[in-house]
């Protein structure tokens, strides 16, 4: 009897303990599982992976993130790439308007993520970012990138963290890691932010040449390992094995790159750049969800002035023309009594209508009417509108023809 007791006290433990196991197995494994992000089945299944790449100082504690894209892959070898000024502004989870850099600082790649979601208006799940010595061994492992440098870069500020001595010398050469690094951080140039994307977009096709193109998933799984101890993501190595096997092999020259198109504006006497939505917008279709919206180029208008401000048409035209609209014709209307601004559907295209009243100055007062409810004006204004015009642009009252 005794023994019976024994034994069946020794038993007991050992079933807890094979419980403990299978229960701490089946954790893990639902951990793992679930960090998996599945960036391969999610593009087979005909999406696109939206990944917000992020060039920081550090990825340990507070940095700040220099290079700002989103990249956007589908099946096909259909990869954009989209770059954000770092001195967008934005509003951030506290309800304050700061620069989009900021964004990192304040929360880590995370609160950057959802930033550049909202701005956006599409859903970016992913963020990969790589801090200055991940980049440099980057560019080392992979033997340098060739880069053709304009004119000579030279730079110095000790203030910088770490500190920027820069000094390349125009012309072709081939970049080490560390080269490549004051390439891209320089900005002591007219162009300012703008200008540094573009190098930054010209360092990627160089990477994508030099490490994707003609790599074999082996060399580039290699390559990922390297830098990995360098990157805070939330994709794992599986995901990044399968976004590396998507670009293998890929032209850069089919990768489509654009920027955020903005204007600068000073508030509160801090200086940012301004996205312009309707411009934004179509970017955003294009590049990142793969679908073509109403161009501006498309759409034909005929600009009148109805409120009497010297060269009003003259302006008008020319603040259309900028934005690509095509303008068919400018005079004054048959009087300077419009009270409000109107635009008259000519052809009942309403998509290019809205399109228009979008692109006017924000605060403009104006109203889409068709050319029954436009008469008289309509009767009095058809026979200068050339045949073909999708649109009659009438400024009115307290129309102003300028940006911001």
């Amino acid at each position: 009897m005794r023994r019976r007791r024994r034994g069946r006290g020794i038993r007991r433990p050992i079933l807890i303990g094979l419980v403990c196991v299978v229960v701490a197995a089946g954790a893990f494994l639902g951990w793992y599982f679930g960090t998996q992000r599945h960036v391969g089945r999610l593009i087979a299944r005909g999406g696109r992976a939206n990944v917000l790449l992020l060039g920081v100082d550090s990825i340990s504690g507070t940095g700040r993130s220099d290079t700002i894209m989103v990249a956007s892959v589908a099946s096909g070898k259909d990869v954009a790439l989209l770059s954000l000024p770092r001195d967008l502004r934005v509003k951030l989870d506290d309800g304050q308007f700061h620069k989009l850099n900021a964004g990192y600082t304040l929360g880590g790649p995370e609160l950057a993520r959802k930033t550049v979601s909202a701005l956006l208006g599409v859903q970016v799940p992913f963020y990969l970012a790589l801090d200055y010595e991940g980049f440099k061994r980057l560019i080392d492992d992979i033997g340098g990138v060739t880069i053709t440098v304009d004119e000579r870069m030279a730079y110095n500020d000790e203030r910088a963290v770490p500190p920027l001595h820069i000094n390349i010398q125009a012309g072709t050469q081939n970049m080490n890691g560390q080269t490549a690094l004051d390439y891209v951080r320089y900005r002591s140039d007219a162009a300012g932010d703008i200008g540094r994307i573009t190098r930054q977009q010209k360092l990627v096709t160089a990477v994508l040449k030099k490490g994707f193109q003609n790599k074999d998933i082996a060399t580039i799984r290699k390559l990922i390992k390297a830098v990995h101890p360098f990157v805070q993501s939330n994709l794992s190595l599986i995901d990044l094995y399968d976004l590396a096997k998507l670009l293998q092999g890929i032209d850069p020259n089919r990768v489509q790159m654009a920027t955020i198109p903005t204007i600068p504006v000073t508030i509160d006497e801090v200086s940012y750049l301004e996205a312009q939505a309707i411009e934004m917008e179509r970017l955003v279709a294009r590049l990142l969800k793969g679908i073509q919206l109403l161009g501006p180029e498309e759409t034909k208008v005929a600009v009148f002035n109805g409120n009497g401000v010297t060269q009003m048409a003259t302006k008008t035209a020319d603040y259309l023309k900028k934005r690509n609209f095509q303008v068919t014709k400018y005079a004054n209307a048959e009087n300077f009594k419009y009270e409000k601004t109107y635009i008259c559907n000519v052809t009942g295209d309403a998509a290019k209508a809205k399109l228009l009243q979008d692109s006017l100055p924000v605060g403009t007062n104006s109203v889409i009417v068709t050319p029954a409810e436009f008469e008289p004006h309509y009767a009095a204004l058809k026979a200068q509108v050339p045949a073909g015009t999708d649109l009659i642009l009438v400024a009115g009252a307290g129309f102003e023809a300028k940006d911001g």
